[in-house]
């Protein structure tokens, strides 16, 4: 497919090269490049924002023989640069800069989608035996699609090729989700975390502890069901409480105080109306936000990503985190990283090259807002603007941050949470009872799987 801008043309070298793809038959028709091409000039800070310094000509690659080092680059669909896309034109006037700032470079940007087949971790698996030069240099993950590919050893660890410099100055939740096994896999540029938002006039302070929810007799809405595992908001609280998922030896664990202190919380909160159980039909804070922004509800969950995207349709709302049961600062965190999947020397330079730049405050701030999404580091977070009151909000939350558990871990002590939640909200069982069953469960799967 290929997608042409709609603004002046320029000898941008961000190229469409179809014969390279139409000689492979494991490419389809979705595998085309973009086609880009727009005029910018470089974006100048609005704020005194430390900047980290674009590398200089001593580690620039080595051009080809031809004169210019080609980078390819894979994205997913929703985050390309397109004027279809959210934060797509500014991403465009970016590459351009880069463009005219590194003539040695060409860089060519391709979509994928982001799991399944033709997604990039599908490629990745099936071209790097049979056609490795269809692979991309350098490409933009999520976290699932991160910890497939660390283990499986189908990228270049990042770790290896950072400026130490550049990691230091992370949200330390981001550097743990561009991390796998210990070791540092990819670097994270885009974070989304979850919060909540409530109505002023209902509470006479912030929802944000369990005390203060049962306190205010206010509903308060949440996806509490769970596709799969278990719902994000139980989850949160149960690790905000000191809740533990693994043991020493990284074995899954269930910490039974804790687990059953959050369930009294929820028993109470049951019994007074104020969470009912047509909760377990929602699954995606995307729904909890519709109610509020149709004002059925007060209080609510909801994502960054989806409150970023239409805050300016409801402009009373106003922002909390998730109810914890000391009314502490917590939540949960995941994101986009990017990996570098070439073992060749030079374009691995420019690989980095192209990422210094793009994680730049002054690029990586403008790009993340207009995508609705939070940047990775404290630096471009300040580039949106001091007036924007989401800026001192959302840089508590991401200090505070824990990385969304991995998949495995949500599946085994995920799913007995969820379970011990239902039972006591759908069955009426006792916290304590509900609680104990799922670390009987939990033993019980790693003393099979041992």
């Amino acid at each position: 497919m290929k997608i042409t801008a709609s603004w002046p043309v320029h000898s941008l070298r961000i190229l469409i090269l179809t014969t390279l793809l139409s000689a492979c038959s494991i490419l389809s028709q979705d595998d085309l490049p973009l086609a880009s091409e727009a005029t910018a000039t470089p974006a100048a800070p609005t704020l005194d924002t430390p900047l980290t310094p674009t590398p200089d000509d001593s580690i620039l690659p080595t051009p080809t023989e031809s004169g210019e080092v080609v980078l390819v680059v894979w994205m997913a669909d929703q985050l390309a640069p397109t004027s279809e896309t959210p934060g797509g034109q500014e991403l465009l006037e970016q590459l351009t800069t880069f463009d005219e700032m590194n003539p040695d470079i060409r860089v060519e940007v391709y979509t994928k989608r982001v799991s399944g087949t033709g997604g990039i971790l599908s490629y990745l698996r099936t071209a790097t035996p049979v056609a490795p030069g269809i692979l991309p240099d350098l490409a933009l993950v999520d976290r699932s699609g991160l910890v497939q590919a660390g283990r499986e050893a189908l990228v270049v660890p990042i770790g290896t090729l950072l400026d130490p410099a550049l990691l230091s100055e992370l949200y330390p939740v981001a550097q743990s989700l561009g991390s796998v096994d210990g070791d540092l896999i990819g670097l994270p540029y885009l974070l989304e975390i979850e919060h909540s938002v409530y109505r002023e006039t209902a509470f006479n302070a912030p929802p944000n502890s369990f005390e203060a929810i049962l306190r205010s007799r206010q509903p308060y809405t949440f996806p509490a069901g769970a596709l799969s595992n278990v719902n994000h908001t139980v989850l949160l609280q149960y690790i905000a409480a000191g809740g533990t998922l693994t043991d020493d030896a990284g074995n899954p664990e269930l910490d039974v105080e804790t687990l059953t202190q959050i369930l009294t919380f929820y028993d109470q909160a049951h019994s007074q109306g104020l969470i009912g159980t047509t909760l377990f039909q929602m699954t995606d804070p995307a729904e909890s936000w519709g109610l509020y922004r149709d004002r059925q509800t007060n209080l609510a969950a909801v994502s960054s990503t989806v409150y970023l995207a239409e805050r300016e349709e409801v402009r009373n709302a106003r922002l909390t985190w998730t109810p914890t049961p000391d009314s502490q600062a917590h939540t949960l965190a995941t994101g986009w990283s990017w990996v570098v999947t070439t073992n060749n020397p030079d374009r691995q330079t420019a690989a980095m090259a192209l990422v210094y730049f793009l994680m730049n405050p002054v690029n990586q701030g403008p790009y993340s807002r207009a995508v609705y999404r939070l940047p990775t580091r404290h630096a471009a977070l300040v580039v949106w603007g001091e007036d924007d009151p989401y800026v001192a909000f959302a840089d508590q939350l991401a200090g505070n941050a824990h990385p969304m558990p991995d998949a495995a871990i949500q599946a085994t002590v995920g799913v007995a949470i969820q379970d011990a939640f239902e039972a006591v909200l759908l069955e009426d069982e006792l916290p304590s009872q509900a609680a104990t069953q799922a670390e009987q469960a939990i033993q019980q799967d790693v003393g099979q799987s041992q």
